[in-house]
């Protein structure tokens, strides 16, 4: 059995199907990343998440300009509204 693979590896068919076997592969662990990375995406620019990027960047801001460490944009907001 391991004979005849050997040969039919050496032949241009056997190249061709390796070939494709290891695009195929290659192809399946990209889709597979990409996958990944479009659901940390959208994780990130989610509006319902508290923690998505935009709320993290306001937040960071508020901290610095404020020099509170927990500043939230909402938070004072409600502060400055209602007192």
């Amino acid at each position: 059995m391991t004979n005849k693979l050997v040969k039919f590896a050496n032949t241009k068919a056997g190249m061709v199907t390796a070939a494709g076997v290891i695009v195929v592969g290659l192809a399946y662990l990209a889709e597979r990343k990409a996958t990944e990375v479009a659901r940390e995406t959208g994780q990130a620019i989610n509006p319902i998440n508290d923690d998505n990027i935009f709320n993290r960047g306001v937040n960071a801001v508020g901290a610095k300009l404020t020099g509170n460490e927990n500043f939230q944009l909402g938070s004072w907001i409600a502060k400055k509204i209602h007192g």
